[in-house]
């Protein structure tokens, strides 16, 4: 079955970190970077037992989306710790919505970033 993917909206008041602008994050120091992807991070290896975090999850990842979409903001994502978390939740995810929003990012990702390396797995 061939599911419609659906536009990209994500919801700033139920999102768990700061809905920060393009210019924001590229502006932002190395440490409050740092600190945002790791946020983010933690928010996406949270569990999705029953359907809360699932939203959740969505929700930010329709924010990641809106994001990977600016070729500085994906060069600096491509390099970071998210990648590979984005890649273990793509296996792990038991939620089909979260694994194709997953699969969105990375896809965005890998097509926005100017610096894509032979190690970096896209083709997961």
């Amino acid at each position: 079955q061939i599911m419609k993917q659906v536009p990209v909206r994500f919801d700033p008041k139920t999102l768990h970190i700061p809905a920060y602008s393009v210019e924001k994050l590229s502006s932002m120091k190395d440490v409050d970077w740092n600190n945002f992807v790791k946020r983010v991070c933690s928010l996406l290896e949270s569990s999705e037992k029953n359907t809360g975090p699932a939203r959740s999850k969505l929700n930010l990842l329709y924010y990641l989306c809106t994001l990977v979409v600016h070729k500085e903001i994906a060069n600096r994502l491509i390099s970071s710790q998210l990648f590979p978390i984005l890649i273990q939740q793509l296996r792990a995810a038991a939620n089909w919505d979260v694994r194709a929003n997953i699969a969105r990012v990375i896809g965005l990702l890998a097509l926005h970033t100017s610096e894509l390396e032979e190690n970096v797995p896209v083709s997961e």
